[in-house]
């Protein structure tokens, strides 16, 4: 786990004050990095300011606190709950640390400590909390956790019959709320990752695939975050939802999203060997003029791979890169990439090449339903 940047350190709070919101859309987003009892975290406030941006772009009107201790994550929740009691949809973000203890959900506030368990239990905010607070709306209510990381008071000896030590990640949440949707960034009992980049796996899908249309239902665009996060993560983490919605939720992009947009890593050729999703061969092998492959569904091109600046590029549903490292990672034999095919099938690309081998060719196996369709040689080097 990596510790926050120094712009970071220190309680930073925004909070937007609001008239009554009638009618519309409303969201509050937490996102904590600098902790005071415990190691910080980096990505936490980026993850919340995309958010913010991302339900802004949605038309939500936001509100986005940082770097918050118990009373302040309070506060912001107090005033959410007033504020949300007649909107369409009311919206809870939290990113930052979360631990669960005798199956309840606790979200870390800046100043939890643990030097008693009654110490822990005043200053870690419960998640009935959050849930209490999206109760006052009688609207689509929608709580997203982003923080099922490990436990940070796991070893902590005041707490030691507080926690199991077996447990990790958050626990299901009971509730008794109507047309609530809680999405877990990974699913219960697992832990999400901080991620590499600027931001968690889960953030940026999350705000990739709910503004990448006009409008998205939300059920279906959970199912493209899922698939983004189990290609960013090599099947490692999965988001999770539960929840009593009796609407379909579409969201409409109103404003373009305001923040850095990735740089283009270009596309693949579309001329390429093509590859039908529906009759596919059991194996085929390409020599090293292989442009691309075309993977098509119904007729129609649904993925393109193909080598680019030095790295594997998958173009199509999200764009995805893979390095030579990545392919030759001896402890998953690979990497993935995962889908939906045009029929609503479980599908994925596996990509690999020899770890002992640097001159070895990229080879590809393409699963529906969990079982093996293709094997391909491609005759590309990484």
């Amino acid at each position: 786990m990596r510790k926050a940047a120094a712009a970071l350190v220190g309680t930073v709070l925004f909070l937007l004050p609001f008239s009554a919101v009638a009618d519309g859309k409303l969201a509050l987003i937490i996102g904590n990095a600098a902790y005071d009892n415990v190691l910080p975290l980096d990505n936490p406030p980026r993850d919340a300011d995309l958010a913010s941006r991302t339900f802004a772009a949605l038309g939500f009107e936001t509100r986005l606190v940082l770097n918050a201790d118990a009373s302040e994550m309070r506060t912001a929740l107090a005033a959410f709950r007033q504020d949300a009691v007649d909107v369409d949809v009311a919206a809870i973000f939290f990113a930052g640390h979360g631990v669960q203890a005798d199956n309840v959900n606790y979200l870390l506030a800046t100043d939890t400590g643990a030097a008693t368990r009654a110490v822990f239990e005043e200053t870690a905010v419960r998640m009935e909390e959050f849930l209490e607070a999206l109760g006052a709306s009688s609207g689509v209510k929608l709580l997203i956790v982003d923080a099922c990381r490990d436990n940070p008071f796991a070893a902590t000896r005041s707490l030691e019959k507080l926690f199991n030590p077996d447990a990790s990640g958050l626990s299901r949440v009971n509730h008794q709320l109507s047309d609530l949707m809680v999405i877990y960034s990974a699913q219960p009992n697992h832990l999400a990752y901080d991620g590499d980049g600027q931001n968690s796996p889960f953030m940026e899908a999350f705000s990739s695939v709910l503004t990448a249309q006009e409008e998205v239902k939300l059920t279906e665009a959970l199912i493209d975050i899922t698939n983004f996060v189990r290609t960013r993560t090599g099947d490692k983490q999965l988001p999770y939802t539960e929840g009593t919605l009796s609407v379909h939720l579409q969201l409409t992009l109103e404003h373009p999203l305001q923040t850095a947009m990735p740089v283009d890593e270009g596309s693949c050729p579309a001329d390429g060997e093509i590859l039908s999703l529906e009759a596919p061969d059991r194996y085929l092998e390409y020599d090293d003029d292989l442009q691309a492959l075309v993977l098509t569904d119904r007729g129609n091109t649904f993925l393109e791979v193909c080598v680019l600046n030095g790295a594997l590029l998958v173009s199509g549903g999200f764009g995805q890169t893979y390095s030579p490292a990545d392919l030759r990672n001896p402890d998953d034999g690979g990497a993935g990439y995962y889908f939906k095919t045009g029929g609503g099938h479980d599908a994925h690309l596996w990509f690999y090449a020899d770890p002992a081998n640097p001159d070895a060719t990229v080879e590809i196996g393409l699963y529906v339903n969990g079982k093996e369709r293709s094997w391909i040689t491609t005759g590309w080097v990484l």
